[in-house]
């Protein structure tokens, strides 16, 4: 890491004690083997991560992480289990903290990213950003789906009960004779 503002491709781990200071930026795409877990939600189908991520110390010496994310993945459709198409992405403004009491100190202008340690791997802070601003439920447009919804097929099904003979449709003609 250089002191230009020029972006790096992304460390496998950087030393908290020294990004910071040194304004590391990183950019780029992120390989799938590095994502674990958006890797365990995904479908075959597309699959691209891509993000830029700034450190810097603010004038009251917190130690920010700034930057976005965004991913393209193919997950599951809920509803058909069919491949669906996810765009993602999300606006990342972190506060590196040691603890639960100093993230709890922090304005609401920024959320906390917890990690004691001094190695820290910007992948995992790329791969939570964007597992939470993946949906809770993802699934095809209605007309997109393969499986239709319960009130469809219900419908459907009163209408072909309608064009089919009636079970006692036997007996009324049994009565009638």
């Amino acid at each position: 890491m250089s002191d230009s503002t020029r972006p790096e491709p992304f460390s496998h781990y950087v030393d908290t004690r020294k990004v910071f200071s040194q304004k590391g930026i990183f950019e780029g795409p992120l390989a799938k083997e590095r994502l674990e877990r958006l890797r365990e939600l995904a479908v075959e189908g597309p699959f691209a991560v891509e993000a830029h991520l700034e450190f810097s110390l603010d004038k009251r010496g917190r130690r920010l992480i700034e930057g976005w994310a965004k991913a393209t993945v193919a997950v599951a459709c809920q509803r058909c289990l069919q491949p669906l198409e996810l765009a993602v992405a999300d606006d990342i403004r972190l506060a590196l903290v040691s603890d639960e009491e100093k993230a709890a100190a922090l304005d609401e202008d920024v959320e906390p990213w917890i990690e004691s340690e001094f190695r820290l791997d910007p992948a995992s802070i790329v791969e939570e950003q964007l597992l939470l601003a993946m949906p809770l439920v993802a699934y095809h447009e209605q007309q997109d789906c393969t499986i239709r919804s319960p009130s469809e097929t219900a419908l459907q099904g009163s209408v072909a009960h309608e064009k089919d003979d009636s079970p006692f449709a036997v007996l009324r003609e049994l009565k009638l004779s």
